[in-house]
């Protein structure tokens, strides 16, 4: 089976609900199929072409989404002729998009970490690059409590955004080697969060500079890299990062 982003986010989503909220498998799948009925109210009236909720990048295209449907009075009616189960779907996933609850648990996303089948190719739209996995940076950066991967100590400034400190997300394998792996690279376990002068350096430091720092973030995620079916040994990390060239075309987040 080939995962696209959908049921990656769908399994994230249930793996949440069960596994970090701690509630049962058939709360998760309702309230899975509450948001897939809210997509496919959207669809059928012409509001939105999704089809799925999934499908969404874009934390702030969820809030606009969330907003205007808070403010549907048609939406609110039919959800609530539905006992409030589509409110109820939407504000669980909005939660789980937020990090909300990340910290009553140690280490949240590893356990929701997961081996996702590479999905087929296809070209990507402007938009979509633009907001490559914009949701799963920014709720890795809320799991590490916005700090830097490589040195704790490491300090920047208060974003405005967070109200918490900058940083940025950083795919640990380069999103290039993808083709090296049978499941996706696109996932939590391969993001890091760093600070911005770690993050450049990562980039475009020397080798000398750059190895320690890449020891030291490979030793920290070789378990939950192996957990989302990414098996490789450190030498050759260090010899697939060195030859993939990362540049800052590649998509990261920053907050």
């Amino acid at each position: 089976m080939r995962y696209d982003k959908n049921t990656m986010q769908q399994e994230y989503f249930e793996k949440y609900i069960m596994n970090v909220r701690g509630l049962s498998p058939k709360t998760a799948s309702n309230y899975h199929h509450a948001l897939m009925k809210i997509a496919k109210v959207l669809k059928e009236k012409g509001w939105y072409a999704f089809e799925s909720l999934y499908e969404i990048d874009s934390y702030a295209e969820l809030k606009e989404l969330e907003s205007a449907l808070m403010e549907n009075t048609e939406f609110v009616e039919l959800d609530e002729r539905g006992k409030n189960m589509y409110t109820a779907g939407l504000h669980n996933y909005m939660q789980f998009i937020e990090g909300e609850h990340f910290k009553r648990v140690a280490d949240p996303l590893r356990l929701l970490d997961s081996k996702i089948p590479v999905a087929p190719k296809r070209v990507q739209t402007a938009r979509e690059v633009a907001n490559r996995d914009h949701i799963l940076v920014r709720q890795v950066l809320m799991a590490e409590q916005y700090t830097c991967l490589c040195d704790a100590s490491h300090t920047t400034f208060t974003a405005a955004r967070t109200r918490s400190q900058y940083m940025e997300g950083h795919h640990l394998i380069p999103m290039k080697a993808q083709d090296d792996f049978d499941y996706s690279i696109d996932v939590y376990a391969n993001i890091v969060c760093l600070c911005p002068t770690c993050h450049r350096l990562l980039h475009h430091g020397i080798k000398e500079e750059k190895k320690p720092a890449l020891n030291h973030l490979f030793d920290l995620r070789r378990d939950r890299l192996v957990d989302s079916g990414i098996r490789l040994g450190k030498k050759e990390f260090l010899e697939l990062v060195e030859h993939t060239c990362p540049d800052d075309t590649q998509t990261r987040a920053r907050y």
